[in-house]
């Protein structure tokens, strides 16, 4: 049996209680991380700073675009043009409601909840601020596909205290 051997740095316990700084260097020298071995087994990945940041960055990036939903200019397939109509109706554009209503209704329709704790709509808000849309997720598959719906809103400018959403627009996305 022949044994494979790694094509990047590597490392030992020994040399990284001896001289981290130099395990460090070598990091940065390769580009990548440095494996680091006790008795035989990797024991863990030594990186820069810099390298640990850019795998950060790289992670967020990676995570903000699997979740925001593709768009698609098709029309609604057939077997949710129903699901589509009832929604249309729901929550209609250019309509003010409050963020737990819209909630309640997304949830009669078959959609899993965005509430927290105790009818908590904090995490919804946060969702809008950062993106100016809130997605829910059908509970149900149509076709073994994920359905969506997208509802691109903003606060409406009322008393401190009043949790009133301005639909803008409402669309239902397979994936």
């Amino acid at each position: 049996m022949e044994l494979k051997k790694l094509d990047v740095p590597t490392s030992s316990i020994t040399e990284v209680k001896k001289s981290p700084m130099d395990v460090f260097a070598q990091a940065r020298k390769a580009g990548t991380g440095v494996y680091v071995f006790n008795r035989e087994k990797i024991a863990g990945v030594m990186l820069t700073k810099e390298q640990y940041e850019e795998l950060l960055e790289e992670l967020t990036e990676l995570r903000d675009k699997q979740h925001q939903p593709v768009e698609r200019e098709l029309p609604v397939p057939e077997e949710l043009e129903e699901l589509a109509a009832a929604l249309r109706s729901a929550i209609a554009k250019g309509a003010v409601v409050s963020v737990r209503h819209l909630d309640e209704r997304m949830v009669a329709m078959g959609f899993i909840t965005k509430k927290t704790g105790f009818g908590g709509v904090t995490e919804l808000l946060r969702e809008l601020n950062e993106t100016g849309k809130i997605i829910y997720q059908l509970r149900r598959r149509e076709n073994n596909k994920i359905i969506y719906a997208e509802i691109t809103a903003e606060m409406e400018e009322l008393p401190r205290g009043t949790d009133k959403l301005l639909i803008r627009k409402v669309n239902l996305i397979e994936r």
